[in-house]
């Protein structure tokens, strides 16, 4: 397993004020508490916030099994996601997104996440996201 402990989350999730909660082969979980700014203009939390938190929790999950030596020599990438948003969160609902590997091949990685509200444990978001490997240039 991977220790993410030597990994920060990218400046994206730094801004938006994200942390890593927990890691293990596969699976992470990151929470995130909303303030004002991270509503849309209705007052719910908008949904590239929801986006942003499960894609980099997605990135980290996958980070466990690739290990951080092999991501440093070929990263990986989203190259798509579907994300289906089921209920609102506001401003002082605590967000906490799982994140889970489905499987990782020499060319792509698939993931999945959820995100619930802590607490009610109400399901605000679920998606699926898939990642390129990008092999390492020569030469």
């Amino acid at each position: 397993m991977t220790d993410l402990s030597e990994r920060p989350t990218s400046a994206i999730m730094q801004m938006l004020g994200g942390q890593i909660d927990s890691f293990e082969d596969g699976v992470s979980v990151m929470s995130l508490k909303l303030e004002d700014r991270h509503m849309n203009p209705n007052g719910v939390v908008h949904g590239g916030v929801i986006t942003t938190l499960m894609d980099e929790a997605t990135g980290h999950a996958i980070v466990t099994i690739r290990g951080l030596e092999v991501m440093a020599e070929t990263p990986h990438a989203t190259i798509d996601m579907s994300v289906s948003f089921l209920s609102g969160a506001r401003v002082g609902d605590e967000l906490v997104c799982e994140a889970r590997t489905l499987r990782i091949g020499r060319a792509v990685a698939f993931a999945e996440a959820e995100v619930r509200r802590r607490g009610s444990d109400d399901l605000v978001a679920k998606g699926r996201f898939t990642y390129a490997i990008l092999q390492k240039r020569s030469g």
